[in-house]
């Protein structure tokens, strides 16, 4: 019957599915299959996925084996909206579970996640795409500028999408550790559509500030800078990089966050940018306090949301704000592990009974779709490995050292259930 159902129909129909039952639809006929891998339908179906709400939270922790050689246990699970931190549907299966330390997630968008392996806060040249819905990885090849360049430097990673030519992009930054006045900061794009590296000339006056989070906004990645000088945990800006016309761009924050907080992420809810600083150098006033840009790059529209003084002894050791839920509460995660959720409102606090590693901790909500479905021409094994002490991610099988790796995963799902116990707002 398909057969006779005109092309534009059919399309219409099939774009409505979930991306589990379009796998398998394309078994059905040669047709099908043309028309599901298309990269129009791709688009299509993921214009209709992002209107409407999943229901569901991408959600990931790890905890660490305290003898050697001191593994992550890293585990990505997916929950009903209204239920979690209870009852997960699924465990996901990520390769990079396999690895001996915790894979950095460097931002998401449409549903493809960006990985990086991170050993103590040093980026090791492995860096990945994962999307699964589809159970695809995209491995992405060594960086032009390594650690053996000119010595020690300071990497930060920004992922996002430019729409202008319907491409994935990992932006790369690279600050000299000691002679930032005399090494320039040296700045690569990775490109999915082109499968490579390549150096974007720069005018970068502020240091990425080591380790910050990276946010993907409008277009934009955006990361905490510090001027020429200062050290790690010092905010003195937001820089942003523009993955369309590729350069950077600066915006002021906040007067009272400036060089007044030794940790300031910034992220991104509700589509405005959000700063969270946590542990004031003074040691007095508020130990966590989280700020809004109501109006893209005005900084005049910067707006407190919440403060949390120090005196409170319950809400001490906030390291990291999680996610905000629609219900107003946040999630944050305590700096030796314990994860919480606040009612900024009433100012209480509900233990989640989760523990893990503070930065390990990830939540989202999980966007199905087709992207990277074609990527399934080449099939290698990923596999974790040790070489010198150093863990390898993903070991080429059939491809060469430039090349791109593409791993399909098994399509088995895991059974297992994770533990976790209702909130209770009372």
């Amino acid at each position: 019957m398909s057969d006779h159902l005109p092309q534009e129909l059919l399309a219409e129909i099939l774009s409505r599915l979930p991306v589990k039952s379009l796998l398998k639809c394309r078994c059905v006929s040669k047709t099908w299959y043309s028309l599901i891998t298309d990269p129009s339908f791709i688009a299509q179906h993921l214009k209709k996925t992002a209107a409407r709400n999943s229901g569901l939270l991408f959600f990931r922790y790890s905890t660490r084996e305290f003898v050697w050689p001191f593994k992550e246990n890293v585990r990505y699970l997916l929950y009903p909206d209204e239920s979690f931190p209870a009852n997960p549907v699924e465990e996901l299966d990520c390769p990079f579970k396999g690895i001996k330390r915790l894979a950095n997630i460097v931002g998401s968008c449409n549903g493809v996640f960006c990985l990086s392996y991170d050993v103590y806060g040093k980026y090791i040249e492995r860096a990945a795409l994962w999307n699964p819905s589809v159970r695809k990885i995209v491995n992405i090849p060594c960086p032009i500028f390594t650690l053996t360049s000119y010595g020690p430097y300071i990497p930060s990673l920004g992922f996002g999408f430019d729409s202008t030519t319907d491409d994935y992009k990992l932006v790369r930054i690279v600050c000299s550790h000691f002679n930032f006045g005399e090494i320039r900061p040296f700045v690569e794009i990775y490109s999915l559509r082109s499968r490579g590296w390549r150096k974007v000339d720069n005018n970068l006056k502020y240091v990425i500030t080591e380790r910050s989070t990276s946010a993907f906004l409008n277009g934009a990645c955006h990361w905490v800078a510090a001027k020429r000088g200062y050290g790690h945990g010092v905010c003195d800006a937001i820089v942003s990089f523009s993955l369309g016309e590729e350069v950077f761009g600066e915006m002021e924050v906040p007067d009272c966050l400036v060089k007044k907080y030794q940790f300031v992420d910034v992220a991104v809810f509700d589509g405005s940018l959000l700063l969270a600083a946590s542990f004031k150098f003074s040691g007095e006033g508020c130990c966590f306090t989280v700020w809004m840009m109501k109006e893209y790059g005005v900084p005049g529209s910067w707006t407190k949301l919440f403060d949390i003084p120090d005196f409170e002894s319950h809400l001490k050791w906030i390291r990291k704000l999680v996610a905000f839920r629609q219900s107003g509460k946040v999630l944050l995660a305590k700096l030796f592990g314990q994860l919480v959720f606040y009612d900024p409102k009433t100012e209480e606090i509900f233990d989640t009974k989760i523990r893990g590693n503070a930065h390990s901790f990830y939540l989202d909500t999980f966007v199905e779709s087709l992207v990277l479905l074609n990527e399934a021409n080449e099939f290698t094994e990923l596999e974790a490995s040790e070489d010198n002490g150093t863990n390898e991610i993903l070991e080429e099988v059939a491809s060469s050292s430039n090349s791109q790796i593409v791993i399909d995963e098994a399509n088995g799902e895991s059974k297992e259930e994770a533990q976790g116990e209702s909130i209770s707002t009372q």
